[in-house]
């Protein structure tokens, strides 16, 4: 069934000019054009729009997720499927309760300059939580990552493009996690998918920090070890 924009308004509760942006930004499917002053939407549009607010108003998802949320539901995911296999990559979400500030109060929170700031970011080293055209902000791990690494690593007189190689090495090794998880799941059905995807998220962090650990571990072993023999 094809509705005029008026009444996918009036059932999704929100405005026209929300629903022409949804569609501007590719979460919704263009109209059918009878002439330049009307147009016809699918039905099908008031539950997206639905899904769009849940999870920008719960989960504060970028639209490049929720995008791809969507795509899952029109291959024939429910809601509810689409957003754990996102969960399991993103990791635990925040409550609309729980912290969420714009740059200003990251600043604030974090002791870190204007300039430094546009550093990391250029850098690569500070990605916001949340950063789209408009629209950026910032959570508690985001927070966290910027007073208790980034300023103490100024304050310690440190260069912080001495830390791109994270951001270089870093992309390499997702890029490589992506396609084992690819491998994994091709040709699975959904609720395996999401089975392999949830574990195989799981397995990566945990992978990422025990491997760093080590190598870090037997290198300042075999540094001390070294210095004792001299």
């Amino acid at each position: 069934m094809s509705l005029k924009i008026g009444e996918i308004a009036k059932k999704s509760g929100v405005p026209p000019s929300t629903i022409r942006y949804y569609v501007r930004q590719g979460l919704l499917p263009e109209p059918d054009k009878v002439n330049k002053s009307m147009a016809y939407y699918d039905e099908g549009c008031v539950e997206k729009i639905q899904a769009i607010r849940h999870l920008q108003e719960t989960k504060y998802f970028p639209l490049s997720v929720i995008r791809n949320i969507l795509r899952r539901m029109d291959d024939g995911m429910s809601l509810e499927e689409a957003e754990a296999i996102e969960d399991a990559i993103f990791g635990t979400q925040p409550d609309a309760a729980d912290i969420m500030v714009d740059k200003k109060d990251f600043l604030k929170h974090t002791g870190l300059s204007s300039d430094e700031f546009q550093e990391a970011v250029k850098i690569g080293l500070l990605m916001p939580y949340l950063q789209e055209k408009g629209r950026t902000c910032f959570n508690a791990e985001d927070i966290r990552f910027g007073r208790d690494v980034l300023k103490r690593i100024i304050d310690f007189g440190q260069d912080m493009n001495d830390l791109k190689f994270y951001v270089d090495l870093g992309s390499e090794i997702v890029d490589n996690e992506i396609r084992l998880r690819r491998q994994a799941v091709q040709g699975k059905a959904t609720q395996e998918n999401i089975r392999i995807t949830t574990e195989i998220s799981k397995m990566a962090d945990f992978l990422r920090t025990y491997i760093m650990k080590r190598l870090f571990q037997r290198r300042i072993q075999a540094t001390i070890q070294k210095s004792l023999k001299n």
